[in-house]
């Protein structure tokens, strides 16, 4: 081991994240590490480790100058030194003493060659990778895809035996797990990060053909992956090469093999609100919206950061690239509107979710936004490197503020619809104008106004509507309704106005009059190209008719 120093760093990372997970950070530096390779910021313990078999004069030194560098660091609680030696009884003694000679003002542990045996037994894995010998675990790989063994007992024998497989296969790597799939005659791998592994330098390409639509998807949610700590499954067929230490000694089938990788979340210093405003061109700022972001993943290139607005349906993910030098961190912001599922979409607070789409009707006008989180003073702006208003928003504003009229005043429950389609904001317009004392255009193209009508009315009828140039009618519609959603809303009093009507059965009502009928059923209806008005109350100066 101390021949090949690197092996024995990967050793002692793989052993510190097997004790302590995500608790344990390594550091390994070495332009100078400060005494310690890794430590474990909960309980105050730095570790250091050395590759040496034995201790001489020289090493001691060296021990002696790591401990130093932690004298004066009073986070530190213990300090404890790691490395593959069988101790004489001298080196016991020369350490124990080094607490008293230098002062020591933390605990002192020392982890010798027996200490590592015992962390590579119960973590077989770590001794299989440091040896290399992965040709059992392969082998039970090629008898998962060839078993022909009699299985007495069914099914169950079968998931025992695949279960026990990939136990055996799972040692294969401290690093890496791999799960099996079988299907269609397909017989796959799927690998993915093992829990409380140290970080890991891993490169993949990928087969991605030009004008490959689905292949360029992979390609990006793999960068997303592992440049923001984003979750992203590669199926198999689209890798041909994976650069990585611990997957290279398992010389896999690259085309036969799929990469499932979770997402990098923190959660710690979470959840944390902040304000988004639009902000225009002359620098004046709209009103707030009030989000809370709920957790980041992290990658090496930078991290996203995701939040939702009150009514969760909008969701924000902040883009913060690690700081380069001089140039500063690049900060980035995409926002989506929609919801999850149709149970949350029916239930959202409508006066929240207006508060909400108001605000992207801003940010949709506007070349910029500003974020503020809560306890800082200066807002971080972010401005579009292109933009151009789409002007889904404001229709969507404007349907949400009717939906909230009608709610208010009517004391009737009316969920929010999944979608809003143009027939559906209609409908809330026109109740929502109704309700408001307003004259609105009304969706009664197609109605007919059924009229029994004496002889003399059906004249009049044929004279003024039929014969001359048109004429306005208005009258009193009853039992009308509306539906907003899936609740029909009686309308009423209702108040109509034809702007010019017609008479559609005119040629009966000619032929009534003609046999000296005296009641005439007259059907009264819009003319094309009219006007149909709605309102609570009669039409100023004309009495409605009689329906």
């Amino acid at each position: 081991m101390a021949e090949q120093p690197k092996k024995a760093e990967h050793l002692f990372d793989l052993v510190v994240h097997a004790l302590y997970g995500e608790r344990v950070r390594t550091i390994n530096g070495a332009g100078g590490d400060g005494g310690m390779d890794a430590w474990v910021g909960d309980i105050g313990r730095a570790l250091e480790f050395k590759s040496w078999t034995t201790l001489n004069d020289s090493r001691r030194k060296q021990v002696v100058r790591s401990l130093k560098t932690c004298l004066n660091k009073p986070e530190i609680r213990s300090w404890v030194l790691v490395a593959p030696v069988h101790p004489t009884p001298g080196d016991l003694k020369w350490f124990r003493g080094l607490t008293e000679r230098h002062r020591v003002p933390f605990e002192m542990v020392f982890l010798d060659v027996r200490w590592l045996e015992t962390q590579l037994i119960n973590n077989p894995g770590i001794a299989r990778f440091l040896r290399g010998h992965h040709q059992e675990a392969l082998d039970a790989l090629v008898t998962l895809g060839k078993e022909e063994a009699l299985l007495l007992g069914g099914a169950p024998d079968l998931l025992a035996r695949v279960c026990a497989l990939g136990a055996v296969s799972d040692e294969a790597s401290p690093v890496w797990a791999m799960d099996f799939s079988s299907r269609d005659g397909q017989d796959s791998v799927y690998i993915r990060p093992k829990p409380n592994i140290p970080p890991q330098q891993v490169q993949v390409a990928l087969a991605v053909a030009e004008g490959d639509a689905a292949g360029e998807r992979v390609a990006q949610d793999v960068a997303a992956a592992f440049d923001y700590g984003a979750g992203a499954v590669i199926e198999p067929g689209h890798i041909t090469r994976v650069d990585n230490e611990a997957l290279a000694a398992l010389n896999l089938p690259w085309d036969k093999v799929g990469m499932v990788l979770s997402d990098q979340r923190f959660t710690a210093g979470f959840p944390h609100t902040a304000t988004l405003r639009s902000r225009a061109a002359d620098g004046t700022h709209g009103r707030p919206l009030y989000v809370t972001f709920s957790h980041a993943t992290v990658g090496t290139r930078g991290m996203h950061v995701h939040g939702t607005d009150p009514t969760r349906m909008l969701k924000l993910r902040l883009l913060v690239d690690r700081p380069d030098g001089d140039n500063g961190s690049n900060v980035g912001m995409l926002l989506q509107y929609g919801p999850d599922n149709v149970e949350h979409a029916i239930s959202a607070d409508p006066q929240a979710l207006l508060r909400t789409v108001e605000t992207l009707d801003a940010l949709d006008r506007t070349p910029g936004m500003v974020l503020t989180l809560t306890g800082d003073v200066e807002p971080i702006p972010l401005d579009a490197s292109t933009w151009e208003p789409s002007g889904h928003f404001a229709p969507l504003a404007t349907a949400l503020t009717d939906f909230v009229v009608i709610r208010e005043t009517l004391d009737v429950v009316l969920p929010l619809p999944v979608t809003w389609s143009s027939e559906y904001a209609r409908n809330v317009a026109v109740l929502a104008g109704l309700l408001r004392d307003e004259e609105v255009s009304m969706p009664l193209s197609t109605v007919v106004c059924h009229q029994i009508s004496t002889a003399e009315e059906a004249r009049t009828y044929l004279d003024y509507i039929e014969t001359g140039h048109g004429a306005r009618l208005d009258f009193e519609l009853v039992g009308w309704s509306l539906s907003v959603g899936d609740v029909q809303i009686p309308v009423g009093p209702l108040f109509v106005a034809f702007s010019r009507a017609r008479i559609t059965n005119a040629a009966e009502v000619v032929a009534a009059l003609d046999a000296g009928d005296e009641l005439v059923p007259v059907d009264l209806a819009p003319a094309p190209g009219s006007t149909v008005l709605g309102r609570r109350t009669p039409f100023p100066g004309l009495e409605p008719a009689a329906p």
